[in-house]
């Protein structure tokens, strides 16, 4: 019995695959910083996402500067000699609002990459632990920016508006400095130990509960100790509640009653927690390298 043969379009062709070098133009590790970026800014936002995912940033956004708005307008119809809210206190408006964002929106930028496996393939590329977490550090400071720092803004802006602001350029510049500092302050403060407690888990709930389990437990540790157990000046810079508002008001130059410690004291215990948190980032992300 004769086999006939297999007809031409199942013939087999081999064709040249071989391994040929990359040719075209390379951006580099600078252009990936900037796109890894940008993208985790809009991922928080919701921007290029479903409906859902802006729901929850545009309610906080709304949160943050409906405050605002409504002491600008306020200034806008009151009677001349009105007395109004000062820069500083906006954030007795904004505050809880700003901690809730914070527990919300970072664990979004790290926690799906470990949990979904996308952290191992940016390794692969051209990003290293340092450029990723940079990346993302820079990100979190960025969002939180928009809700510590533009709504003060924007309050100024309508105070010189309608002339009830800064009464000279020396001072609106002065004021202006006060602005950016207090809010970069808060930005990077709340931003960078959020990021810290994220990178301990790879579930957005988790990490959520945890940084507004580290906030409240705290508080309540420290008030203790500086309330009945009357505990000396220095524990004010172990308390994440209330050391960023300390020096918020050192900042305006307010005088904070009952409190001992100097500016600089509070700025260093800030930048000593920014550092801490950073630390805590590069050994949970160094190791990445080395898998």
């Amino acid at each position: 019995m004769s086999v006939s043969a297999p007809p031409a379009a199942a013939k087999a062709v081999i064709a040249d695959r071989r391994f040929q070098h990359y040719s075209g133009h390379r951006s580099g590790v600078g252009y990936a910083f900037w796109r890894l970026y940008l993208y985790s800014v809009g991922w928080v936002l919701g921007l290029k996402r479903s409906a859902r995912y802006k729901i929850v940033p545009a309610l906080f956004l709304v949160a943050a500067f409906g405050p605002a708005a409504i002491i600008v307008v306020v200034a806008i119809v009151a009677p001349p000699g009105t007395e109004l809210p000062n820069y500083w206190d906006l954030y007795g408006f904004t505050l809880p609002a700003i901690y809730v964002f914070v527990a919300i929106t970072v664990p979004e930028l790290i926690c799906p990459d470990r949990r979904h496996g996308t952290l191992r393939m940016y390794m692969t590329s051209n990003l290293n632990p340092v450029v990723y977490v940079a990346a993302k550090v820079a990100a979190a400071w960025t969002v939180l920016g928009i809700v510590t720092l533009l709504p003060v803004l924007f309050v100024l802006g309508g105070y010189t508006f309608v002339g009830v602001g800064p009464d000279s350029a020396l001072h609106f510049f002065k004021t202006l400095g006060q602005v950016f500092a207090a809010g970069a302050e808060y930005a990077l403060f709340y931003g960078t130990l959020a990021l810290a407690i994220a990178s301990l888990t790879d579930r957005n709930s988790f990490a959520s509960a945890g940084i507004i389990l580290t906030f409240i437990l705290t508080g309540a540790a420290l008030g203790i100790l500086q309330g009945p157990l009357k505990a000396p000046d220095w524990v004010e810079m172990f308390n994440i509640n209330t050391l960023p508002n300390d020096l918020m008001l050192k900042i305006y130059q307010q005088t904070i009653e009952g409190l001992k410690l100097e500016t600089w004291e509070l700025a260093a215990a800030v930048a000593a927690w920014v550092a801490g948190g950073l630390g805590v980032l590069a050994y949970r992300y160094l190791g990445e390298a080395r898998r």
